[in-house]
Formats: structure tokens, C-alpha cells, sequence
């Protein structure tokens, strides 16, 4: 096969570029034109195979270069494709009427892309061995799956040739009253514009190109492609239009595939977010036209997570799959269910008469989480936090009843697990903190704009200290703090505490250099660590290259984390590897919180614990709470029948102090000594051995 000359006219690089890539160089030589104007000079110079024209072009429009093409002797035949939206149907309806050939919808699936040029030259290639010689008229019509038709005015004839009268299974090629004969063919709901699109092309010899659908014997239609023009050298006194008809089924069928692929997720074949939006739109049209209401639901999987990270994305990808087919057994025929990417569904409820009838769906869709997911011989127990909000109740726009539910969706997840939750509008203000918050964490990580405070933990028999631990802080800005119990939620919620938990480790082992053969040589600095953070890969290396590059020993990082997790998981083991290298590299690892988590006996003698917090809740009301008092000594107790020291946060009195002191607990942090305070403070602290 000859190699087909490509010129391709786009004002965006990016595309050209892309479509070079994507065309085979063995098959295909490209010219490209970066404006209408350039365009048409290419095509003078080098009459392409095929023409590929944006819309939207400097200097001359699309429309304008294709109507300039098909009005010279050498674009006639060539084919044009026009690059278009999706939605700019009027564009394309005037593309067709200038003389495009097909359209290509943006954005392009470059997959499809090179299979649906070869199939319109495939096509131009056909049409012109059919104009070059008649003699293989027959077996070029059969290939290319078209044939040519004529119809006389008055109720003449209707002519089809052989090809075309054997592609419409029809028993003859030639019948009386043509006219009626053919719209009785076509599809009910064209019948009527071609009725007319005939009558013009009769009265004002105006050339015509549609696409219709014919009805077959067997009651299917089929795609076709008609195209005619009535003969202007005709000098017989009735009027023939004479054309051809085109089977498009393959390529309607291919646009019906690219349609879908837009508007779907394609792992579980929902709607995604564009047509679920659509459908949003016209829910809402219909709910002001009949006075109804309409639901919009959130869906965030609980627990998907630990899925994900402990079985595999596949097991996830296969989770994911039954969720949605159980979501699609719960709505009515007229409601939409799509998946708007990661565990994120929606849910919405159209033409609602009265807010009662969602409670029964909400308990309909609960049920749906009570019996497990059996995925690869595993039973997998998940649920699901739902925001709702109501149109018009809500909100009038779809950006903002979306934005409402997820806000929702968000304080089911805080209230408890699988919950549901209706937008208030108390929300908006809280949901507009949290995302300033989030912005500012933001802007605060881009420049590392953080305070690290540290506050001293205090021998309690010699009353010197042997360490501090490293809180983090945001700025004040406007007079408006924004405290660690507000930010750290959200960096965990947002992903952002793995580089806010970077930043703490960097900044500790850097102020640890700084302290290297000074008064504050012998400290050692405690860092809080989530879960992400111990979950993210690399975490291990990159702590052991902050230390290696700083020069500072790994036995004066400790590193603080819950009591979550010592909590038996699916990623027990992942956890309690990396705690193992941790400790191997010489760093103490502490549990933060001590007494208010689940955690077992035997999780805390097999996980490499060396410290134990007792969490501020148990210090508040001590000596004179006997509960409280109790229980510090039972937490004491066993930490020193594991061999575990001991810390006591949150102390503030002297009472307190003393109870802990007689009760052997090692260490002592909290207000009574210093509120966290800077590195300056900490060594003015040292060298004047305050207490």
C-alpha cells in the first residue's frame, strides 16, 4: 500500500504532535499547518490524501478552510475530517453542510484514532476507483458496501442498483411510486425532514448528504450514508436525483463506542461524572417544570483502603465491579448510579414528590453492605458514608449540590462509620474552613512555611532533660491560629501529612546537627508518625538518607505513633516490618496515647515498642480520681514488666508530678515544666538548668 499523505491543520502542537506518534511513519507522511491561512497554501502545494481540520483555527476558521477546499477542482474528493467537541453539534451539523467527510470528538481516543482514518481513506479510496472506472462499478460497490439509486419526480421510478438493492435485501432494483417506496423505508422519526429534503432537492436542484437509518426486511436498520443531487443535464421532462447510499453501520457503531467510552467508567461501565452530570441537568428541568425535588448522594467506600493496600489493586478493581452491580439493583429505572473515579459513587434520585421516600432507599441501599463481597475465595466486609443533598433545597446549581453532598459525605465519615448525613447549610461555613485550611497547608508546604516547637520531656528522679518532642505549627495569619487538632485531620484526610510528616522528620534531624557538640548535644528529638506515612513507599530509606546525610545518630530520633497500630490488620505484617527496620537502624519507637486505643497485650510484646505514653485523659484527674490513679499504675505496672519506659504527658501540677514520681513513671512532659517552646528556648533551658 502506497504511503497516504496526511495534512493535518491545528493550532495546538500538542495534538500534532500526538497525531504523529500515533500514525504509523510506514504508512503515513504528515504536513502540518498551524493556522487556517497556512492550511490552505499545503493544500495547493500538496493535494493530501486526506485533510484533518480543528474547528477552531487563527486567521481562517475551520468552516472557512473546508468550504475554500471543497470549492477547488482538487478537494472535491479529498476527505476532511473535522476535530470537534462533543457537544458542538451545531458545529458539526454545519461542517457536514460545507462538505466534511466525518468528525473526530474531542477529546480523541487516540486508540480508535488510526483505525478511523484508514477507514474513511479506505472508503475516499473507493469512491474514486468507482469515478475512474465503471467498468469495476459492481465489485467496487460491494467492497465499499454503497450503491448508487435514482428517483424521477411525479411518482416516478425509484432506481437502485444491484449492489445497493442486495445491501437493503430487497427482492428487486426498481419500483413504482419511488418516492413513497423509499420514506416508507426510513426510520419513522426521519421520514419527515427527508421527506422534505427531497422536495427542496426537486424544486431548487439543492445537493444533499444525511445520514438515515433504512428498515431491512428483518425489521433491524440499517446506517447509511445518502448523498444526492438533481441531474443538471437531464433532458427528460421528469426530475431525477440522482446519488448514492453508503452502509456507515460499522462507523456508527464505532461512534457509538466512543460515545460510550466518554460518557463511562470503564472498569465498572457506569455513567461517570460528564453523564451524570447531564442527567443532573435535565432532573433539575424536569423538578422546576413539576414542582419535585431531587437527591443527590455521595458514596465514599469505607474501609476500600485497606483493601486496596493489603490485597491488591486487582481484588480492589474486582470490589469495585460488585459495588456497582449491587448499587444497580437498587435504583429505579428513571435514577442514575456513576462512579466518579477511586471508591467515589453517586447516586441520583430523580422526580422526588416527597423527602420521605428517601429514607426507605437509604435503608434499601444499607443493606447492600451487610452481607460480604466474596472476592477471590475472600470475604470482604466493607461499608459506606453518604452525604445527601436535595435540589432545590440545597442549592440551585449543579456545581454546588455536589459540592454540598460531598461536604456531607465528609461529616458521615467524622460521625461514626457507615453513616448518612443531609446537607445543612451550618455546613457551608465549616466546609469553606476546611478547604481554606487545606489551601493554606498547601501554600505552607510549597514554601516551607512551618514552626517546629519542641517540649521538653523531664527525668522525674533528677529533674534534667533528655528530650524533647518535635509539635508542629502553622503560622498565624490574621490573627486567626489554626491549631494542630484543626490541620493534622485534614492533612491525613487530604494525603498532605506525608510531606507535612517529611518536613518534621527533616527539620528534627537538622536541628539534632545543629545541637551536635553543644549543650544540647545529649537530647534526643520525638516526631509523631501516621499511618500514611508508615504505609507510603520508601519510608525507611528515606529516613535512614536523612540521617546518613545529616550525620546524626539514629538512637536520638524517636518516633511517636497511635495505638491504631498495634490493632490486628490485613497489614499487620507490612506495619510490623517497617517498625523492624526502624529499630534495626537504631531508632525508639514510641506509642503515643497509651490507654485510649483497642490494642492487645500481644501486639504490644510483639511489636518493637521502647517507650509508652500514657495518654493527658488519664493525667487530668489524678491523684484524686481512683479510677485514673488505677489505671496509671496498672499501665506503669506493665510497662515494666515489658521493659518499657514510661512518659507521662500532659502534666501540669505539682500533685500530679508527685503521684507519677512515687509511682516510678520515668519521664515527665507537660505544662508544670514548658508548653512547647523554640530550639533558642530549649537551649537557654539546658544551660541554665532552669530546674
Amino acid at each position: 500500500m502506497n504511503k497516504k499523505l496526511i495534512l493535518v491543520i491545528d493550532d495546538d502542537e500538542m495534538t500534532r504532535l500526538l497525531i504523529n506518534q500515533v500514525l504509523s511513519p510506514d504508512l503515513f507522511d504528515v504536513v502540518e499547518a498551524k493556522d487556517g491561512a497556512e492550511g490552505i497554501i499545503l493544500f495547493n502545494q500538496h493535494t493530501p490524501d486526506l485533510v484533518l481540520l480543528d474547528v477552531d483555527l487563527p486567521k481562517l476558521n475551520g468552516f472557512e478552510v473546508c468550504q475554500l477546499i471543497r470549492e477547488s477542482e482538487e478537494g472535491q474528493r479529498v476527505p476532511i475530517i473535522m476535530i470537534t467537541g462533543m457537544d458542538d453539534t451545531k458545529s458539526i451539523e454545519y461542517a457536514y453542510r460545507l462538505g466534511a467527510t466525518d468528525f473526530i470528538i474531542k477529546p480523541i481516543n487516540w486508540s480508535l484514532f488510526g483505525h478511523h482514518l484508514r477507514y474513511i481513506l479506505r472508503n475516499s479510496h473507493y469512491f474514486k476507483s468507482l469515478k475512474k472506472s465503471e467498468s469495476r462499478l459492481e465489485h467496487a460497490q460491494k467492497i465499499a458496501r454503497l450503491g448508487y439509486w435514482e428517483l424521477e419526480g411525479n411518482k416516478g421510478h425509484l432506481l437502485l442498483s444491484k449492489q445497493l438493492s442486495k445491501m437493503l435485501s430487497l427482492s428487486s432494483y426498481k419500483f413504482e411510486n419511488g418516492k413513497e417506496f423509499l420514506l416508507d423505508l426510513i426510520h419513522p422519526s426521519e421520514k419527515f425532514h427527508i421527506k422534505n429534503v427531497l422536495l427542496q432537492a426537486f424544486n431548487d436542484g439543492l445537493a444533499f448528504n444525511l445520514d438515515i437509518r433504512i428498515k431491512l426486511p428483518t425489521d433491524a436498520y440499517l446506517h447509511l450514508k445518502l448523498q444526492g443531487k438533481l441531474l443538471e443535464d437531464n433532458k427528460a421532462a421528469i426530475p431525477i436525483i440522482s446519488g448514492i447510499m453508503q452502509d456507515i453501520s460499522e462507523l456508527k457503531e464505532s461512534q457509538k463506542k466512543l460515545v460510550h467510552i466518554a460518557h463511562h467508567d470503564a472498569l465498572t461501565n457506569l455513567p461517570n461524572r460528564v453523564l451524570f452530570n447531564k442527567r443532573l441537568e435535565g432532573a433539575i428541568q424536569r423538578a422546576d417544570r413539576l414542582k419535585r425535588k431531587v437527591a443527590l448522594l455521595f458514596i465514599d467506600l469505607n474501609r476500600f483502603k485497606q483493601v486496596n493496600d493489603s490485597l491488591g489493586h486487582e481484588v480492589g478493581d474486582l470490589l469495585l465491579q460488585e459495588v456497582a452491580l449491587r448499587f444497580s439493583t437498587v435504583i429505579r429505572k428513571f435514577d442514575i448510579v456513576a462512579r466518579f473515579g477511586g471508591d467515589e459513587f453517586a447516586i441520583l434520585l430523580d422526580s422526588i414528590d416527597d423527602l420521605e421516600q428517601i429514607p426507605p432507599f437509604i435503608k434499601r441501599f444499607q443493606k447492600l453492605f451487610e452481607d460480604p463481597f466474596f472476592i477471590n475465595d475472600e470475604y470482604l466486609h466493607i461499608g459506606s458514608s453518604v452525604g445527601i443533598s436535595i435540589y432545590p433545597d440545597n442549592g440551585r446549581e449543579i456545581s454546588e449540590l455536589l459540592r454540598n453532598a460531598d461536604a456531607a459525605m465528609y461529616q458521615a465519615k467524622k460521625l461514626e462509620q457507615d453513616n448518612v448525613y443531609f446537607y445543612s447549610n451550618d455546613l457551608t461555613e465549616s466546609t469553606a474552613k476546611r478547604w481554606s485550611i487545606e489551601n493554606q497547608l498547601r501554600e505552607a508546604i510549597e514554601k516551607d512555611d512551618f514552626i517546629l516547637l519542641y517540649q521538653p520531656k523531664v527525668c522525674s528522679n533528677t529533674e534534667l532533660i533528655s528530650g524533647v518532642e518535635a509539635l508542629i505549627r502553622l503560622p498565624v495569619k490574621n490573627d486567626s491560629p489554626v491549631y494542630p487538632s484543626e490541620f493534622i485531620p485534614i492533612a491525613e484526610e487530604s494525603g498532605l501529612i506525608i510531606a507535612l510528616g517529611k518536613w518534621v522528620i527533616e527539620e528534627a534531624i537538622r536541628q539534632l546537627k545543629a545541637w551536635q557538640n553543644t549543650a544540647c548535644g545529649h537530647l534526643s528529638i520525638a516526631v509523631n508518625v501516621s499511618s500514611r506515612q508508615l504505609y507510603s513507599k520508601g519510608f525507611t530509606k528515606f529516613v535512614v538518607e536523612a540521617l546518613q546525610n545529616a550525620d546524626v545518630d539514629a538512637s536520638q530520633l524517636e518516633m511517636e505513633i497511635t495505638e491504631e497500630h498495634l490493632i490486628p490488620t490485613n497489614q499487620e505484617n507490612t506495619i510490623k516490618e517497617t517498625l523492624t527496620d526502624l529499630t534495626d537502624i537504631g531508632i525508639r519507637l514510641s506509642i503515643d496515647d497509651f490507654g485510649t486505643g483497642y490494642s492487645s497485650l500481644s501486639q504490644l510484646k510483639s511489636m518493637p515498642i521502647s517507650i509508652l505514653k500514657i495518654d493527658k485523659s488519664f493525667i487530668d484527674h489524678i491523684p484524686n480520681n481512683k479510677q485514673d490513679t488505677a489505671m496509671i499504675k496498672s499501665i506503669i505496672s506493665l510497662a515494666k514488666n515489658l521493659e518499657l519506659q514510661v512518659v507521662a504527658e500532659g502534666v501540669e501540677t505539682i500533685e500530679q508530678l508527685i503521684y507519677l514520681r512515687d509511682n516510678d513513671c520515668d519521664i515527665i512532659q507537660g505544662y508544670y515544666y514548658s508548653k512547647p517552646v523554640t530550639y533558642t528556648e530549649i537551649e537557654h533551658l539546658i544551660e541554665n538548668k532552669k530546674w
